[in-house]
């Protein structure tokens, strides 16, 4: 017969079983306590406004570089009235290529830059 105070072979696998599992239990809390607990940040009147965008609306000016179908014709008044209407100008003038041109400059503008053939070599707006 056994001894009540020896324990059993399969009670001695139980209580070491048990101290494995509060072993692990404990190492199990101590892990979870170590771990950083998020920051709380209230939202507050520093946080900057979202970005906002603007559509700019595009300017119905002069495009010089529409005319660039007109390089090399002969100046007509049908032509500089077509590249009027290409470009968006608001009004045309004519100077002789590599001419300074007569201040004010205005931006709806389109110059048409014209060699000595009478041919047009360029045009810019201003």
């Amino acid at each position: 017969m056994q001894n009540p105070r020896q324990p059993s072979s399969s009670t001695g696998s139980t209580h070491a079983a048990r101290g494995r599992r509060a072993a692990l239990l404990a190492a199990s809390v101590l892990l979870a306590a170590c771990q950083a607990q998020p920051e709380f940040r209230p939202l507050t009147s520093e946080v900057p406004p979202p970005p906002t965008f603007v559509t700019v609306p595009a300017d119905p000016g002069c495009q010089a570089a529409q005319a660039s179908y007109a390089l090399g014709r002969p100046v007509a008044q049908p032509l500089l009235e077509e590249l009027l209407s290409r470009t968006g100008s608001s009004t045309v003038r004519t100077a002789a290529a590599g001419e300074p041109l007569p201040a004010p400059a205005d931006p709806k503008r389109l110059n048409v830059d014209v060699d000595p053939q009478g041919r047009i070599a360029g045009a810019r707006c201003g």
